[in-house]
């Protein structure tokens, strides 16, 4: 997904350390945006490398924005009962 966006708010770099499968030691790296498109407000998340990049990137509360992304969905709980839907950010670029 291309969608012209307005920056409502973004979150701070963060770096999460977790075990892989191995045992070796891995760190998980995010951003997080909200951004509106007409009256839709949805939150997207960088991850990776591209957060990495863009951790100390200054991106302007108010200002257009062309973001691409891809939705996922994932389920989960107990018996599989709950559902989740999320914005993962693979570019961010002003206009």
């Amino acid at each position: 997904m291309e969608a012209l966006v307005t920056i409502i708010a973004v979150g701070a770099y963060a770096e999460r350390q977790y075990q892989k499968q191995d045992g070796t030691t891995e760190y998980f790296k995010s951003r997080g945006v909200t951004m509106k498109r007409g009256g839709d407000v949805f939150y997207g998340e960088m991850t990776g490398e591209l957060a990495s990049k863009n951790r100390d990137t200054q991106y302007q509360q108010g200002m257009p924005y062309i973001v691409k992304g891809a939705w996922k969905h994932r389920i989960w709980g107990e018996n599989n009962d709950r559902h989740e839907n999320g914005f993962h950010i693979t570019d961010l670029q002003s206009l």
